[in-house]
C-alpha cells in the first residue's frame, strides 16, 4: 500500500548550471502523478550525494516544481522526473 504522504513528493532533478545535476525528493502542496513520485521510503531532500562546489538550490524550489508540473506535465512524465534549472 502506498504512503499517502508520498503523493505529494516529486522526483526532481535540479540542474544547477555548473555542470552538476542533483537528484532530490521535493515535497509540494499538490498531488504528484504516481510515475513522478519519490519512493515511499525515500526521505525528502537529496536522493544522491551529488552536491558540487558552487551549487545552490533555489529558495523557491517547491514552487518551481509545482509550476513545472502545472505548465509541462506531459514533458515531466516523458522524462520520468521534474527538471528544474537553477
Amino acid at each position: 500500500m502506498s504512503n499517502p504522504a508520498s503523493a505529494h513528493r516529486a522526483w526532481t532533478i535540479v540542474d544547477c548550471g555548473h555542470g552538476h545535476r542533483h537528484d532530490l525528493c521535493v515535497t509540494i502542496h499538490r498531488g504528484v502523478p504516481p510515475e513522478l513520485r519519490c519512493a515511499d521510503d525515500q526521505p525528502p531532500g537529496y536522493v544522491t550525494d551529488s552536491a558540487g562546489p558552487g551549487c545552490r538550490l533555489p529558495d523557491d524550489l517547491p514552487v518551481r516544481v509545482e509550476r513545472e508540473l502545472r505548465d509541462d506535465l506531459q514533458e515531466c512524465r516523458r522524462r520520468g522526473y521534474v527538471l528544474i534549472a537553477a
